[in-house]
């Protein structure tokens, strides 16, 4: 039985062994090596595409990141713009370019939400960097001083530009210290004249119309104590002062021993107004630059300090600020007719001014360019020049001529 059974079986084996498969059936060979082939090559397929994908997605990725920084940076640039901008209108504008760079970006509400941070703290750490670094700041005097002798090209000098300090946040942050330091040096002026010192300080502040003498004498001068203090604001000579020599007015109003006079235009009208307005021969414009070296070195050789401010204002910012007199009522009566007259023939006060800073430039009495566009900075710049002469000239509270002991006890026995 066992036996008939396993031929059985081994017949059956040998039937199918015998019996062709699908796979070898006529046609399906072929088939199924395209199908194998096929998959092979989908499977291989998928594969580079998700590789590509990959590739892509960390290319997107790091371009989307630079993206990101680049904006970052340049959005943080126009806000820094916008905290520094000197006027309403100017920060006005300067906030909606950096609004506009944002809204330029398209991004996702995260990423928005992002940029704005990293722009906030950008802004921040620089302002408060710029806060700690007040005790570093360079000697504006160094920076703003014109090198007697050496040619001059004012179109070199930005107007906008604030040399010695990055934004008006690091200037501010200074200004308290630096109220109390020119107060401090103004008394010490003061009382070391007392004693017999006969040292004093001239601040000449030269300009275009508009380009702030006056706004510079109140908010720089009104730090000072006016007991010590002298301010004269020079106009067209009067019939009185033409009778004499150009400078006769300026000597009737220099300042005593112990004092700081404050020139809102000076002797340098005589040429500069004369020169482009041609009230005085060429010949006699050019005799005057010598003359005014010769005074200002006698003012030197007399303990007088001069410090010599040309405050450079852009032609656009004139117009600006004329435009903005003529806006608001209560500013009509700083203009004038003749301002417009003067605008007409910038070029030739340009020249003017360089022939006089190159001409009258010396050791003695050296010239000071000030960026005076944004005003915060103008003042910010006269202030510190004001105070590094006076540190130059370190006055010192003079001793007293008496027994102290024997004044205490009379005080107290009084």
């Amino acid at each position: 039985m066992a036996h008939a059974n396993q031929a059985k079986q081994a017949k059956n084996s040998t039937a199918k062994a015998g019996k062709p498969s699908r796979a070898d059936k006529p046609g399906k060979a072929g088939q199924s090596s395209k199908a194998d082939r096929s998959s092979k090559a989908d499977r291989s397929g998928k594969a580079q595409k998700a590789d590509d994908v990959g590739k892509l997605g960390k290319a997107r990725k790091a371009d989307e990141t630079k993206r990101l920084d680049k904006a970052a940076k340049k959005a943080a640039k126009a806000a820094a713009k916008a905290s520094a901008a000197a006027g309403k209108k100017e920060r006005r504008d300067a906030q909606q370019q950096a609004k506009a760079v944002v809204e330029d970006l398209e991004l996702a509400p995260e990423q928005a939400k992002e940029l704005v941070e990293q722009v906030a703290a950008e802004i921040i750490a620089a302002d408060a960097a710029s806060a700690d670094s007040v005790e570093s700041v360079s000697r504006l005097t160094d920076l703003l001083r014109l090198t007697p002798g050496a040619p001059v090209d004012l179109t070199s000098v930005d107007p906008r530009s604030t040399p010695g300090v990055s934004s008006r946040a690091q200037a501010e942050a200074q200004l308290a210290a630096l109220a109390d330091r020119v107060s401090e040096l103004q008394e010490r002026l003061y009382a070391a004249a007392v004693g017999g010192s006969n040292r004093r300080v001239l601040l000449v502040l030269q300009g275009m119309d508009t380009s702030g003498k006056g706004g510079t004498v109140r908010h720089v001068v009104g730090l000072l104590d006016p007991n010590g203090t002298r301010i004269r604001a020079f106009k067209a000579p009067t019939p009185e002062e033409l009778e004499h020599d150009f400078l006769w007015r300026i000597r009737a109003n220099l300042p005593d021993a112990g004092k700081v006079a404050i020139f809102d235009r000076s002797h340098y009208e005589d040429v500069l107004v004369a020169k482009v307005r041609k009230l005085a021969p060429p010949t006699q414009i050019g005799r005057r630059y010598g003359t005014i070296n010769r005074f200002e070195q006698s003012l030197a050789d007399e303990s007088c300090v001069v410090i010599k401010c040309f405050l450079h204002i852009s032609h656009d910012e004139q117009r600006d600020r004329l435009l903005a007199r003529l806006e608001n009522p209560a500013k009509h009566w700083k203009y004038s007719p003749h301002d417009v007259d003067d605008r007409l023939l910038w070029p030739d006060f340009q020249d003017a001014y360089r022939i006089a800073l190159e001409r009258c430039g010396t050791d003695a009495a050296p010239w000071h360019v000030i960026p005076a566009d944004r005003k915060w900075y103008r003042n910010y710049a006269v202030l510190r020049l004001l105070i590094e002469a006076l540190e130059s000239i370190d006055p010192q509270y003079p001793a007293g001529d008496f027994d102290v002991e024997e004044e205490r006890k009379r005080v107290l026995a009084s």
